[in-house]
């Protein structure tokens, strides 16, 4: 391992590049032993960039270096190995290495990328949260950066539906970025694991999180956008999906929202459109939606509910709502009103998003 921790290691050549040495000459310790002629007459680089490989070898402390390195306790995977994800072996540009903390995808593992918004609104934040739990429930690892928004409610509804969930940093591993993610961060290492590309200790800059977006789509079958403005990184992360052969969704919403104008996009150049989460999984598995999942977050319909819980029920939309919008609408007094609203969040078909405004799930 540690000649494959030099070639991580090794500058000035691209992730194609190593891929293409370690193929000629058997592997990292293959072209770690190369010696300038072998390296020049491989024709895969020339004779200054050969010359520059060389010097590294030199200043390269191979037995020190993996130690230092060990001592971190991170997870190291190459392309060479068979942890590495198979999905992310298919890609422009696949890292020649991922460094990590937790526990890499299964190899049967599918997982969806969810992205979106740092400054998401309370519906994005919901149905992220929703979405995430749901597909948990149905056996999928859900992906995501742990940025703030989006990204976080994704995570933390797989968590909280005891499922996996994959967060790739556009930093080193051993970095908490942002700081106040810190639980997430832990919590993630638990149940799944935190991933880069960038060697340990890597601080978090502007243009490392396009990088690690590819990352993200890469890895998924499939990615969902929630929420997004016109120009984020949330529609790169879809334009790599794209361009990777990935199928993309996205979340549609109101005209008049700036955090839909984005995702509303999306819709209109082509990308699938997110109408519930059943019809998610059901394009997933082909098994016709949620049968196999609990009753949270279901339809309406797989509950014997009374004609005024009904009555309620319709009243609420997929943006919060406040109940005194709500007796508006149905015309019931307040306490029987409360009353069926408590049921009808321990049912899953409505959440509390802030003080007495609700949101439907179902």
């Amino acid at each position: 391992m540690k000649y494959k921790y030099w070639m991580a290691a090794v500058t000035g050549i691209g992730n194609a590049t190593k891929r293409k040495l370690i193929e000629y000459f058997g592997g990292a310790r293959g072209v770690y032993e190369a010696d300038i002629i072998a390296m020049i007459q491989s024709g895969l680089v020339k004779e200054d960039i050969a010359e520059y490989i060389m010097r590294q070898k030199e200043l390269w402390s191979l037995e020190d270096e993996y130690e230092k390195f060990l001592e971190n306790e991170i997870g190291f995977s190459t392309i060479e190995d068979r942890s590495y994800p198979s999905l992310l072996r298919t890609i422009h540009n696949a890292p020649y290495a991922l460094y990590y903390k937790g526990t890499l995808p299964g190899a049967k593992e599918t997982l969806i990328a969810m992205v979106g918004a740092r400054k998401a609104s309370a519906y994005g934040k919901t149905m992220a949260y929703e979405i995430a739990k749901a597909l948990s429930r149905a056996g999928y690892g859900i992906v995501s950066g742990m940025a703030l928004g989006i990204d976080g409610e994704s995570h933390r509804g797989a968590i909280d539906q005891g499922g996996r969930t994959y967060a790739f940093l556009g930093c080193g591993v051993d970095v908490i970025y942002p700081r106040n993610h810190d639980k997430l961060y832990r919590q993630i290492i638990e149940n799944g694991a935190v991933i880069s590309d960038f060697a340990p200790h890597t601080t978090p800059l502007p243009e490392y999180f396009p990088v690690r977006n590819r990352l993200i789509s890469g890895i998924s079958k499939k990615t969902l956008v929630i929420e997004a403005r016109k120009k984020s990184g949330s529609l790169i992360t879809a334009d790599l999906a794209m361009e990777q052969g990935r199928d993309v969704l996205a979340l549609p919403g109101r005209i008049s929202d700036v955090m839909s104008e984005g995702t509303n996009q999306l819709i209109a150049q082509g990308a699938g459109i997110i109408t519930g989460i059943d019809a998610i999984i059901a394009d997933l598995t082909d098994l016709g939606g949620l049968e196999n999942i609990d009753a949270k977050g279901c339809s309406a319909y797989q509950f014997n509910l009374e004609k005024d819980e009904l009555l309620v029920y319709s009243c609420f939309d997929f943006y919060s709502k406040g109940l005194e919008q709500v007796q508006m609408e149905c015309g019931m007094e307040l306490v029987p009103l409360m009353s069926i609203v408590i049921r009808l969040c321990e049912l899953g078909l409505i959440r509390e998003t802030f003080r007495n405004r609700y949101i439907r799930l179902g």
